[in-house]
């Protein structure tokens, strides 16, 4: 006969528990778990209480003190769900759950360590989050700044870490304000102000190419104002003679230029009979018959730069150099990686400049065109 693993008595034969015992004693931890997780979330909890009542739960459920732990354990993680439940983890949910922590000794647990790591990955997100909205602030003064300040301090982030959150935190801010299809003045200043305060420069936060589309996205809206932008700097000379009149805006470097060609062949077929004139000769008369066939490809004549002025569109390879005046160019075409063009001419032919970034130079050309 084998004794009951939670009320000590006879279970029976070959068998280690009651079954009431068990279902009992699965309830208490259950209800230790969500005792615990209620607690874990609260504005205020009474320790001593909180003990009391697990250790009653216990008593009546048969569970050893590594049960209670374990309830314990299981009981914060799962409050630190129920906080994260709206997506976001506030500043008071977060010094409540590790006060309850601290109090309760929890520690040396795998379930308590991951608990750890989500509330650390929650709190990031939310400092992140903060870092974001003060990077688009336009309020004057930088007390938001300073705040922010603070909070990376109070988060125990190393250096590195604060850095590369600030870092992150920019880039999102720069693709939520480009999201709406306008970057305003006020926007472009607040950036600006944040990487001042936290001593950034362009070339931290352009790693993903964020600084440079915040360029570009200025440079269109000054444009599209009637401002003439003087935002890119060029080191070197350029391969373009420009005319007294115009002024250069934006250069593009390694630029495919594709051109649109008219391939052209005769195809035919020949039909006939072979008569034979003596032994092991013929004569076939026959009728060639054939038509001129053609088609367009489009194909990679050169690479080199793309110029874009108040002017002209300018492209210089090592095969290639021409200008082509805004006004001689009659339709625009947008591709996701480029920029077409259909000059106004009869025997004018698709041209077509692959820069990589197709919004940005369509919208430049088209804009610059307006002026």
């Amino acid at each position: 006969m084998g004794a009951c693993r939670y009320c000590g008595q006879n279970a029976g034969f070959l068998r280690k528990q009651h079954g009431e015992c068990r279902d009992r004693h699965r309830a208490g931890i259950e209800e230790m778990v969500q005792l615990v997780a209620q607690s874990a979330g609260a504005a205020t909890f009474n320790e001593a209480a909180l003990r009391q009542t697990l250790a009653a739960i216990a008593t009546r459920a048969s569970a050893s003190e590594d049960d209670v732990n374990a309830a314990l354990a299981t009981g914060w993680t799962r409050g630190i769900t129920h906080a994260m439940a709206d997506g976001i983890l506030t500043r008071d949910e977060e010094t409540r759950l590790r006060e309850f922590r601290d109090r309760m000794a929890l520690d040396g647990n795998s379930q308590t360590a991951e608990g750890e790591a989500t509330l650390d990955r929650a709190a990031t997100d939310r400092l992140t989050l903060d870092a974001r909205l003060a990077a688009l602030a336009t309020d004057p003064g930088d007390a938001h700044l300073r705040d922010l300040s603070a909070a990376i301090q109070q988060a125990g982030l190393t250096a590195p870490e604060g850095r590369q959150l600030l870092i992150r935190a920019w880039e999102a801010a720069v693709e939520g304000s480009l999201e709406d299809g306008v970057f305003t003045l006020d926007e472009e200043n607040a950036l600006a102000r944040y990487l001042n305060h936290f001593g950034l420069t362009s070339r931290d936060v352009n790693g993903n190419g964020a600084h440079t589309s915040l360029i570009q996205a200025a440079v269109i809206r000054d444009v599209a104002n009637g401002i003439i932008p003087q935002r890119q700097q060029v080191e070197g000379n350029l391969p373009f003679n420009l005319m007294k009149s115009e002024q250069l805006v934006w250069v593009i470097d390694g630029v495919d230029y594709l051109e649109t060609v008219t391939r052209r062949e005769r195809r035919g077929t020949s039909h006939g009979v072979s008569i034979r004139v003596a032994r092991g000769l013929y004569y076939r008369p026959s009728t060639f018959r054939s038509r001129a066939v053609e088609w367009e490809e489009t194909q990679r004549v050169d690479n080199g730069l793309l110029g874009l002025t108040t002017k002209h569109i300018y492209f210089a390879g090592s095969r290639k150099r021409f200008r082509v005046r805004y006004d001689r160019i009659v339709t625009f075409e947008p591709y996701s990686d480029g920029l077409g063009i259909m000059r106004d001419a009869q025997t004018a032919k698709p041209q077509s400049f692959i820069t990589g970034d197709g919004w940005f130079v369509y919208n430049l050309a088209t804009n610059l065109a307006q002026l």
